[in-house]
């Protein structure tokens, strides 16, 4: 094996690599790699892939020594909860139908917000039918005493929540490094050793970008492995506010999907 290590403040060129591919000639190495501490130029990666030589970077996550970054772009899929109907029945004479002149935050049962038990449900719907444009959860209720709005008791026998859904592809650069290991500039893969951490990130949350693909799926080498991302974005609760026991009082439910 033939290793060559460059310092160097610039990327290294293609002077390099064809000497060390003169070299590899001349004692017969099985296998050649270059490391730079500052990456390579265009011709250098191109001549190595065309002679197989293998160029690499040490990476060392807060290491000063270490001038090279790796940034990787990562595509998130999202799913999201874009707009919300619920419709009561008996429909009460002081309401219409949301978002129409009443609104959801003040409809409670057993003076908690109902928002707070649609929240989960809505989360729920997006995983298990992430390729619907709506979903339309029906269910009918036992008579209860517990049901106000604005303060004032009602009475809901049914409930028809649906829910406009959407499914979309996002990105954002993010810098990608690990505890002790190196980078394969002619792969673009990071090689984490045992014992060793994979970092990445830091992620901005207002900082994703819309896509207008999903990421391309590869077969994975041997010993690699790969990260899927899914932002959910469900209809939120009510922060400090705990879920109402609105279950023990379902008689029957469903889902259409839209």
């Amino acid at each position: 094996m033939q290793i060559e290590c460059k310092d160097w403040s610039d990327p290294v060129g293609i002077a390099v690599v064809d000497a060390l591919d003169s070299k590899r000639r001349d004692i017969g190495a099985d296998r050649s790699i270059i490391f730079s501490n500052s990456g390579f130029t265009n011709p250098a990666l191109l001549k190595a892939a065309r002679v197989g030589i293998e160029l690499a970077s040490a990476l060392r996550a807060g290491d000063s020594k270490v001038r090279l970054e790796i940034h990787k772009r990562v595509v998130a899929k999202r799913l999201s909860v874009d707009n919300i109907r619920v419709v009561l029945y008996p429909l009460p004479t002081q309401l219409s139908n949301f978002p129409g002149n009443w609104q959801l935050d003040a409809l409670r049962y057993d003076d908690l917000p109902v928002r707070c038990w649609l929240a989960p449900i809505s989360q729920r719907l997006l995983r298990e039918h992430e390729g619907a444009s709506s979903a339309s959860f029906r269910c009918t209720f036992r008579p209860s005493s517990d049901w106000t709005y604005d303060g004032s008791p009602i009475s809901v026998d049914a409930m028809v929540t649906t829910f406009a859904l959407s499914r979309s592809w996002v990105g954002q650069t993010v810098r990608e490094d690990v505890t002790l290991g190196l980078y394969d500039h002619l792969k673009r893969t990071v090689a984490v050793p045992a014992k060793q951490g994979y970092l990445l990130g830091v992620f901005d949350r207002d900082g994703w970008e819309p896509e207008t693909e999903p990421p391309t799926s590869e077969e994975l080498a041997p010993n690699s492995f790969e990260i899927l991302f899914t932002l959910m974005n469900p209809l939120l609760g009510v922060l400090g506010m705990s879920v109402p026991q609105i279950d023990e009082i379902v008689l029957e439910q469903d889902v259409v999907l839209g």
